[in-house]
């Protein structure tokens, strides 16, 4: 499992982009709760559980990453 989360994709490995992707769609989550982003309020929810679920798989790869 190690080996395919350290596999690299353009230089840095896919933990990493994983990091970037969670950070992607907070920034995302963060607009439409601000109604930055004119998106209708009911795909906040979804967004949220989106965010929450990418999170854990990232955070739990990042652990096998350092520890694992």
């Amino acid at each position: 499992m190690k080996s395919l989360i350290a596999t690299t994709f353009l230089g840095m490995p896919l933990v990493a982009w994983g990091g970037i992707t969670v950070l992607t769609v907070l920034v995302v989550q963060i607009l439409i709760g601000m109604r930055i982003l004119k998106v209708d309020f009911k795909y906040h929810k979804p967004v949220a559980f989106t965010l929450l679920g990418l999170a854990l798989v990232h955070a739990t790869a990042a652990l096998i990453y350092i520890f694992g």
